[in-house]
């Protein structure tokens, strides 16, 4: 069924109550499943008002008629809708519970016919509102279809008539009688015709709905594949030019060349930024980003931002200050998450700013963390202040939008909102801005104590380097780049031959790709960390579900593809700090 099919049987209409093949049975199947809920509180409310009418009939009747009415009441009627009852709570088929359910109405209704009829054979005057009672209840409480319904009180009419017309009624009573019952079971159907339609459009409109629902969810698949696919092959080119731009030696060129070099890097950084943006944003409108929140010292996370972000700032000119908290500072968060969200004000402080100095602070405001990114920079009006947070919003300075699509700070919201926090600016034309973050305040985490002297290593080319990486010109071109800046290098194609050719090794960081041929990169590290052969990692992907950022923990770095080498450099040189003992090894049943 397709909502073409549920369209045309909208457009054509089912005034005969009546569907196309298909849909009929899929209606009647969902309205059989009805009808049994509905008879459990159904047939507990007739049962109660037949087991009163007996109480009735045996204090109100003359003790002769009232001993065959209670016998009618007792021994017939009360135990058909006792099983019926006891029914609608096994597993019968639905199908065959509502024939059963029809059955019950019509046993329910001749039974008030055979205690008339007890009661005109020893002439006494019984009225028949009886039988109107029994169609009204038929008809607007059971449920019943309308044609089932109709055909069974058609059959109770007539019994009526005849039992009525046996018993020596005058042929004008019998007229009256019938007129005014003939009357009430007219608008029994009319009422049952109506009810019957309107169950049947709204279980159009269900229809309808789950479809929608069903198309939804394909399309969320569809976009969500498209989304994988496009983050990894538009990442794995980009990556390969990024490493030869950054391999290509600007000082030693003559100066249009080396213009061109630099030129070429700015524009492979911006595009790796605004494909990284689309990617994120479409990332959390699709419910694909979901926040594993647990208690988190800052102090580590801004250390973090402070570090990767400092060479940008250097090469900016821009004082990037951590201001030191009076005590420790912990949060309710997603690590990653909110390294993220830290990262995105940053670097949005030092690329749209125009600032000179850009500080990172932290105090506690009634149960929350404040985070701040404060800049002396241009600041904005009131127009930009308002909007600065909105999707593909571009401030403009003077003339001109800032470069860009305008998604960073929209990241920064909708990653916020996931963990539960609040966003906000306040801004200065011509003194800067101020974008803070609030979070929910945990109790402050023990801090692990440092590293002592000893165990920092006296030179950072000291640790010899393993890349592993499927990729042929990847792999090329990230061994290039790190033997250009010194160290020692070896790479391979798959997570086996490193394994094999690195037994002998000590003291190793692993470069690898998160996803290779046979064995994650992650389970490459662990294996190679409980060894000793390495001391530490980076995990390139282009799969940016998986949260870029480093866990000081198990000493490892998260890059995303195309690998900035700034970024790359500032992971390179916290995880150089460390001699092996101070590092823990990577659980290899950690989560990818």
């Amino acid at each position: 069924m397709n909502m073409a099919q549920l369209q045309q049987q909208i457009e054509t209409g089912f005034w005969r109550l009546r569907f196309s093949p298909e849909l009929e049975q899929r209606y009647r199947r969902v309205r059989n499943e009805g009808i049994r809920v509905r008879a459990r509180l159904v047939s507990a409310s007739a049962l109660l008002l037949f087991l009163i009418y007996a109480m009735l009939d045996s204090t109100m009747l003359p003790a002769s008629i009232a001993e065959d009415t209670v016998r009618v009441r007792l021994l017939v009627t009360c135990p058909v809708i006792a099983v019926v009852w006891w029914l609608s709570y096994t597993r019968i088929p639905p199908a065959m519970f509502a024939r059963l359910y029809i059955g019950a109405y019509l046993v329910g209704g001749l039974s008030v016919v055979i205690i008339i009829a007890l009661a005109r054979i020893q002439q006494h005057p019984l009225p028949y509102e009886g039988i109107l009672l029994m169609l009204m209840f038929g008809y607007f409480v059971m449920g019943i279809p309308f044609r089932s319904v109709s055909l069974v009180s058609l059959l109770v009419l007539v019994a009526y008539l005849s039992v009525e017309y046996a018993t020596g009624m005058t042929g004008q009573q019998l007229l009256v009688n019938g007129f005014f019952i003939a009357t009430a079971n007219v608008i029994g159907m009319v009422g049952s015709w109506l009810s019957e339609h309107r169950q049947r459009a709204h279980f159009l409109d269900r229809q309808m709905l789950e479809l929608s629902r069903r198309q939804a969810e394909l399309e969320s698949q569809r976009k969500t594949r498209l989304i994988t696919v496009a983050s990894h092959d538009l990442r794995q080119p980009l990556n390969v030019i990024s490493l030869i731009l950054e391999h290509l030696d600007g000082d030693g060129l003559p100066p249009k060349p080396a213009s061109l070099v630099t030129k070429l890097k700015a524009s492979v950084g911006h595009f790796n930024g605004l494909l990284a943006s689309v990617l994120d944003i479409s990332r959390i409108q699709e419910g694909m980003v979901t926040p594993e929140k647990r208690t988190l010292d800052l102090r580590p996370t801004l250390e973090q931002i402070r570090e990767t972000c400092g060479e940008q700032a250097r090469h900016l000119g821009v004082i990037l200050n951590l201001s030191p908290a009076a005590e420790a500072m912990a949060v309710v968060a997603d690590p990653q998450l909110l390294y993220r969200i830290l990262q995105n004000l940053v670097v949005n402080a030092l690329e749209h700013s125009g600032a000179e100095r850009i500080d990172l602070t932290t105090r506690r405001e009634a149960g929350q963390v404040r985070i701040e990114v404060r800049d002396n920079g241009r600041g904005m009006d009131p127009a930009g202040e308002s909007h600065a947070f909105d999707p593909f919003y571009r401030h403009h300075a003077g003339n001109a939008p800032h470069p860009g699509l305008g998604l960073g700070l929209a990241i920064v919201r909708e990653l916020s909102l996931l963990m539960n926090g609040h966003c906000g600016v306040r801004s200065v034309a011509g003194q800067g801005s101020c974008f803070w973050i609030r979070l929910p305040a945990a109790s402050t985490p023990r801090v692990a104590a440092l590293p002592d002297s000893t165990a920092l290593a006296t030179e950072e080319g000291s640790h010899p380097f393993v890349v592993v990486e499927d990729h042929d010109e990847a792999r090329h071109w990230v061994c290039e780049t790190l033997r250009h800046w010194g160290y020692a290098t070896r790479g391979f194609a798959t997570a086996e031959d490193a394994l094999v050719a690195t037994r002998e090794s000590t003291g190793a960081i692993l470069v690898t790709d998160l996803h290779l041929p046979g064995m994650s990169g992650r389970t490459l590290l662990s294996r190679l960390s409980e060894r000793g052969t390495a001391v530490g990692g980076i995990l390139m992907t282009a799969d940016t579900a998986l949260p870029q950022g480093y866990d000081a923990e198990h000493h490892l770095w998260v890059l995303h593809k195309p690998l900035l080498p700034m970024r790359l450099r500032a992971a390179i040189s916290q995880l150089t700090r460390y001699r092996p003992e101070a590092v823990r090894s990577v659980p290899a049943t950690a989560p990818e």
